[in-house]
């Protein structure tokens, strides 16, 4: 009976100090329904959901009818058609923001002006909301205190088409924190928009990427993780353009970041992507400038930066991080092929015999070679290599100082490279035993690059080309039509190292006049050649399926090409391949292509393709490189 008695003392007790609590913050919040009220009034006068800042908080886009919709549509929106009504969402955002809200505060674990730190920051400047009501959110106000984050910047990470979903490069943002200079930046944090993904194969994986059946969210990590993924695990280059945002425009920033931390949209690789909504992200901090709502159908991570770099002030200096994968693959392409095959034994055995015939300068160029190999794997594997580094270190400073040392320039910032979008304008012949045809074409390319042009910002010798639609007049028939629709063009010459046996390939898909089909694939190998500094070689199994005429024909066989750049303005390809054909006809194909750059917006360009030695193809043209 005491127990009890005893038991319900105590839990009147703990009602009671509940209620005294609830009243207590009440009171100092001064939460009440007049209050909201007045707040929702004056914003219905001012019209706040029309409001440049209100639309960039939502991510909002405006269709050509003039309606507004957001791609995120869960963890986000407090109305339930919030993602397609501004309206709605401001009226429930006040309405939660400004009053007790007890079950979204369990639903949140905070309440929600701490949730939604940025939308409460702005209408407490708009509404005039009174100090009483506006809560201190010292969890969240601790956090960033430690964080102290007053720069931020933007990251592109080089292209890398061995992964769809990074085919076009990545961006993401750095958080800076003035304290951790130097190498020590890399304590800051990272922010990513990316997808989230399964365990999908190659194919299916592209085409729920295309078809956006992967969320996409924004995270927070540490930036080391981003420089071991990129740099040490994927090989791939980076950039840091910091913006010139002020401190409380970071802090603004980071307000948004923490409010969209359970947001998710469709995510699509090529439009509705990361570098799209870290360009939608930046723009809630400066909401007077519309960048991302110029891009419709392809938005491609470069071009996000270009974007930024033309049209607005905001970046400041740039920062070039090569990673270990390039200062390896630099040192591996500087070797001769006697080199190379030393390479091979400093590997396996760390140290070369002396049975090769090279000179201290040359041992040392593959002792300097195997080291960073060794590097490059260690990241890869997981499994140290300390001792194999040393002792190779060891034999190279036992040669001495061989020559000075060079400074390797680094390469030109990506944002320097020619437009993605090109128009090519373009006179032809084609030439037979019996006829001459001439013509005159118009081609428009969405992306992004030719294999023959300079290709900094790109990945080495590739071709990434997609939606790319070609019209031509016939001279002979006196007028204008349809001649190709080429879906995708890609060609990724990576090649065959100490490091890595990599596989070459070429796909293309192409719908001709008349509804024909051209489909071509390939796979092989590709090695550096030592004719020119900038070459390639390539073999390849190539097979293809195409129309000659009104006949359908399906061919296979071997495919050499050769990709080299006798200067850097100048690109050249020369290809051979031979078909056995379902028809009983072979099929030998010859095709040479020619690329002059002229500055960044224009290259000359001319193609010969021969088939079976009757038909000739000669084609020469102007490209206009322009950003969509």
């Amino acid at each position: 009976m005491y127990a009890q008695e005893h038991s319900l003392k105590s839990s009147f007790k703990k009602l009671l100090v509940t209620i005294l609590i609830i009243g207590k913050a009440s009171l100092m919040w001064g939460f009440s329904v007049s209050n909201v009220e007045k707040y929702t009034q004056t914003a219905m006068q001012k019209k706040l959901w029309q409001d440049p800042q209100w639309i960039k908080l939502g991510h909002y886009e405006k269709s050509v009818l003039g309606n507004y919709s957001s791609a995120f549509r869960q963890g986000f929106f407090l109305n339930e058609k919030g993602n397609v009504s501004p309206e709605s969402e401001i009226l429930t955002t006040i309405q939660a923001l400004y009053s007790e809200s007890e079950l979204l505060t369990q639903k949140l674990k905070r309440h929600p002006q701490c949730h939604y730190a940025a939308r409460a920051k702005w209408l407490n400047q708009e509404l005039g909301i009174s100090t009483e009501d506006i809560l201190p959110c010292s969890e969240r106000a601790e956090w960033k205190k430690k964080l102290n984050s007053k720069r931020v910047s933007i990251i592109f990470a080089a292209s890398d088409l061995g992964n769809a979903s990074s085919s076009f490069g990545h961006t993401f943002l750095k958080l800076i924190n003035p304290e951790n200079t130097q190498n020590k930046d890399l304590i800051d944090y990272g922010i990513d928009y990316s997808a989230e993904t399964d365990a999908s194969g190659s194919v299916l994986y592209a085409l729920k990427g295309l078809a956006g059946f992967y969320p996409g969210r924004f995270a927070m990590l540490p930036y080391h993780q981003k420089i071991r993924d990129y740099i040490n695990l994927d090989g791939r280059d980076i950039w840091e353009y910091n913006l010139n945002f002020t401190e409380s425009e970071v802090d603004f920033l980071i307000d948004h970041l923490l409010e969209m931390e359970n947001a998710k949209a469709p995510y699509y690789f090529f439009s509705d992507n990361c570098s799209y909504q870290i360009l939608k992200t930046l723009e809630v901090v400066r909401p007077n400038i519309n960048l991302a709502d110029s891009f419709k159908y392809f938005v491609i991570p470069i071009d996000t930066i270009k974007k930024i770099k033309n049209e607005t002030d905001w970046i400041g200096d740039v920062k070039f991080k090569k990673s270990l994968k390039s200062d390896y693959l630099h040192s591996y392409s500087q070797l001769g092929s006697l080199q190379k095959k030393a390479l091979d034994e400093a590997v396996r055995k760390l140290n070369i015999a002396d049975d090769f015939e090279l000179t201290k300068k040359e041992k040392s160029e593959v002792y300097e070679a195997a080291t960073k190999y060794y590097a490059v794997k260690s990241y890869r594997t997981g499994i140290e290599s300390d001792e194999q580094q040393y002792q190779l270190s060891t034999e190279r400073a036992i040669l001495g100082l061989t020559t000075e040392d060079q400074k390797i320039a680094n390469p030109k910032p990506p944002q320097q490279s020619h437009d993605s979008s090109a128009l090519y304008f373009q006179s032809g012949l084609i030439k037979n035993n019996q006829t001459e045809n001439k013509y005159y074409s118009l081609k428009f390319r969405n992306a992004l690059h030719d294999l023959e042009q300079l290709d900094f910002g790109t990945v080495p010798f590739s071709q990434n080309e997609m939606a790319t639609i070609e019209f031509r007049y016939d001279e002979n028939l006196k007028k204008i039509k349809f001649d190709q629709l080429t879906f995708i063009d890609l060609i990724n010459l990576n090649p065959v190292t100490q490091l890595d046996k990599n596989f070459s390939w070429k796909v293309k898909a192409a719908l001709q006049d008349s509804g024909k089909t051209d489909f071509e694939g390939s796979g092989g190998l590709s090695f550096d050649s030592f004719i020119f500094q900038t070459s390639r070689i390539a073999t390849f199994f190539t097979a293809r399926s195409w129309y000659d005429s009104e006949i359908n024909l399906q061919g296979a066989g071997p495919e050499i090409l050769y990709v080299f750049r006798p200067i850097q303005k100048l690109g050249w390809s020369v290809s051979a391949s031979y078909f056995l054909v379902n028809k009983n006809t072979d099929y030998l194909r010859l095709k040479l292509k020619i690329n002059f750059n002229i500055n960044k917006k224009f290259d000359l360009q001319f193609s010969t393709e021969n088939s079976y030695f009757e038909n000739s193809v000669y084609q020469a043209g102007l490209v206009y490189n322009f950003l969509m």
